[in-house]
């Protein structure tokens, strides 16, 4: 068994929070804006992983690779938490740290 055996986002669920605010994403050598980084809490009971937080804090936070995020930015100021659907969500590992990425977060209800 490898490592990348173990790196299936079906493993998470499917019901997320999101957790107040975005964070910028910047790219590394010209520092413009690429994404937003996201704090999201696993809330599926059905999943390992329930009651998890990827945070900031961590090196968990969920990358949204999309300057024009679904939910604003606005959106998430004024919001604690909110349920949410990470469109294309994929995990991989680099160096031994895993990273999260999703092309877009989009509210519950819609695909």
């Amino acid at each position: 068994m490898q490592v990348n055996d173990f790196l299936n986002v079906e493993l998470l669920g499917n019901r997320f929070f999101a957790v107040k605010g975005f964070t910028e994403a910047l790219h590394r050598d010209t520092k413009k804006l690429v994404g937003y980084r996201i704090n999201i809490s696993i809330q599926d009971e059905s999943s390992d992983f329930f009651m998890e937080m990827f945070s900031a804090s961590w090196p968990f936070s969920v990358k949204i690779s999309t300057t024009t995020p679904s939910i604003s930015v606005e959106d998430m100021k004024n919001n604690k938490t909110r349920e949410v659907i990470l469109k294309d969500l994929q995990v991989g590992q680099f160096n031994g740290k895993l990273w999260f990425t999703a092309s877009d977060i989009l509210p519950v209800g819609t695909k």
